[in-house]
């Protein structure tokens, strides 16, 4: 940029090269997301159910914390497990975006918490709630079979599919 130019800017007045309107028209670079590769369906069915799991340990918890005095721990004690219980379903959440984006290193804690939700789905079938048992090991059994199955290796590996 020589002095001249400077002190055109500077000043305010345009250099006579500068377009007055930008050209709409002229090729522009393509988009990142219009570039991405197309999700296989297994993604999408993984990003939903962490993100419906996680929304309903969020809002789970903060409407029994709402609704519900606290019975067995104070109120610091009540709103750290709070704090704890959004966090987790937070994260749950976040480890649907990221899958979704094709973060490789989500797939290890998104298996953890599956694998987690269909251990805690035992103690309602022992404890003779099966229904609520089917809730929690039905989304978490899909997930955690999709997330081994090809398409999703595929998505989250970091090369481009090999066909």
């Amino acid at each position: 940029m020589g002095r001249e130019s400077l002190a055109q800017w500077f000043n305010g007045v345009m250099a006579p090269r500068d377009p007055v309107q930008p050209d709409f028209n002229a090729p522009q670079p393509p988009r990142r997301f219009v570039q991405a590769r197309p999700r296989p369906l297994s993604v999408w069915v993984i990003f939903l159910i962490l993100f419906v799991q996680g929304l309903a340990v969020i809002f789970s918890t903060i409407s029994g914390a709402v609704a519900s005095p606290a019975q067995v721990l104070d109120g610091v004690g009540q709103v750290a497990l709070v704090v704890v219980y959004v966090l987790f379903g937070l994260v749950m959440v976040l480890l649907g975006f990221r899958i979704f984006l094709g973060a490789q290193g989500a797939r290890t804690p998104a298996l953890v918490v599956e694998l987690l939700i269909v251990v805690l789905s035992f103690s309602f079938f022992s404890g003779g709630a099966a229904p609520v048992g089917l809730a929690f090991l039905v989304p978490a059994a899909v997930a955690l079979v999709l997330l081994f199955i090809r398409p999703t290796q595929i998505w989250l590996s970091e090369a481009d599919p090999q066909d």
